[in-house]
């Protein structure tokens, strides 16, 4: 009988970890968290970012097929990781290369074979029932990553922003030139507070790290039914156009922000990524 084993890199609190391993893994017939003691011929070893190089020859040598799925791109050299040749390594001795964007597979596919397999959607079930002509921004991520806010807070003069992200962020906002409205960050309660606010944001850079970055929290908020506004990168350009809704809700000039309310193809569009269905994919794959 043939198995498939997963190495995460992190626990159900770890984003990534939870979107492609622990949504995914009970709709996989006879699979486990964790290696094995003995692979056999026709298992499947899916290492999840993690670089264990020894772990993927060991269940190689045994005669497992082995998958690497990574989503950001750190195997790249110069980048912030010291240990970017490790990441490098799984990418090219993996037997297979899953990654989340299209952007993603035209990097790595120069490595080798490469699938795209969206994350899964992040969602508890809530939805927002209150729509009010507010002004509460709500942004979620872990807090080191609210760096990238400070390129746009100054343009957002006549809003308030909710941060739902561990207390890190305090290091990353610089001053407080809004009234940051923050909430710590835990997987029972961030839909929540995510549903209470009146709009959602979500801001990345023109660079090459983060333009292959996936929509997970786009589609977190459109679940929701959060009116979401975000910058160009691919994925969420991508979201946007397949989702039916143009390009009303990415934006330019951020100092020109207005909640023109919630279309409900965006939720629609999201709920077509609940893991139940990502993972028909991961069997494909498998």
């Amino acid at each position: 009988m043939k198995h498939t084993f997963y190495i995460p890199i992190g626990d159900r609190n770890t984003a990534s970890s939870r979107l492609r391993v622990f949504n995914i893994q009970p709709f996989i017939k006879n699979s486990h968290i964790g290696v094995a003691d003995h692979y056999e011929k026709g298992d499947t070893l899916i290492i999840q970012k993690a670089p264990a190089i020894e772990e993927l020859r060991r269940a190689k040598k045994d005669g497992a097929k082995v998958i690497y799925d990574i989503d950001d791109l750190y195997y790249k050299e110069n980048h912030v990781y010291e240990n970017w040749q490790d990441y490098l390594t799984m990418v090219k001795e993996a037997d297979l290369v899953t990654c989340d964007t299209e952007e993603k597979k035209k990097d790595l596919e120069k490595l080798n074979k490469t699938v795209i397999i969206p994350d899964s959607l992040d969602w508890d079930g809530t939805k927002k029932v209150e729509y009010r002509e507010g002004n509460i921004i709500g942004w979620t991520g872990y807090g080191n990553n609210s760096i990238y806010l400070n390129d746009i807070i100054p343009q957002l003069k006549d809003w308030k922003l909710r941060l739902v992200a561990d207390i890190s962020w305090l290091q990353y906002i610089k001053g407080n030139p809004l009234n940051v409205n923050s909430r710590p960050w835990n997987i029972e309660t961030v839909d929540r507070y995510l549903a209470e606010c009146d709009l959602g944001i979500y801001y990345m850079p023109d660079r090459e790290f983060e333009n292959v970055k996936g929509c997970h929290k786009l589609l977190k908020n459109w679940a929701i039914g959060l009116p979401t506004y975000t910058s160009r990168i691919p994925d969420y350009v991508k979201a946007m156009k397949e989702a039916g809704v143009g390009e009303k809700y990415l934006v330019n000039d951020w100092s020109k922000l207005k909640n023109i309310g919630f279309d409900e193809k965006c939720r629609k569009y999201a709920l077509k990524f609940e893991a139940k269905e990502m993972a028909k994919l991961w069997e494909k794959v498998i």
